[in-house]
């Protein structure tokens, strides 16, 4: 099963790219971004927390596009190894004004199950620390 962020309105719903079924809001339209916050990469309470962000700027933003650039501005700011977005001076202004009355909760990220078992995989494959199935002999 895959949970995912509602980028509407903060609920975790089933799939990056299915409907919400709080708002019935679906994609972004940028899948990349859609599958970025969802249990492959973060522990359920994480995007519970980010769910907490997006439904603080909904209380005090009511332009859906303006709430959604809030969000992401919020993320790249203040957690930018997650994503990195350049936003206009005028429009990144206007996006932390929103957080500031929205006033939301800090996030504490922690990656999922699924994330850490992948991590180390891939730290045990660099390091050279994988084994391989024993030649079966078969001449």
């Amino acid at each position: 099963m895959t949970w995912a962020l509602c980028f509407n309105c903060g609920a975790t719903k089933f799939g990056a790219i299915c409907p919400c079924p709080e708002c019935k809001y679906g994609s972004t339209g940028d899948m990349n971004l859609d599958i970025a916050f969802r249990d492959h990469r973060f522990s359920k309470d994480t995007l519970n927390a980010f769910g907490a962000v997006v439904a603080s700027i909904r209380r005090v933003c009511q332009d859906d596009q303006l709430r959604f650039w809030s969000f992401i501005h919020y993320v790249s700011t203040r957690h930018p190894d997650i994503l990195g977005v350049k936003i206009a001076a005028e429009q990144r202004e206007r996006c932390e004004s929103i957080i500031g009355r929205a006033n939301p909760p800090p996030v504490a990220v922690e990656e999922s199950g699924r994330a850490k078992l992948l991590r180390d995989f891939v730290t045990r494959r660099t390091d050279g620390e994988v084994e391989t199935e024993p030649d079966s002999g078969g001449n």
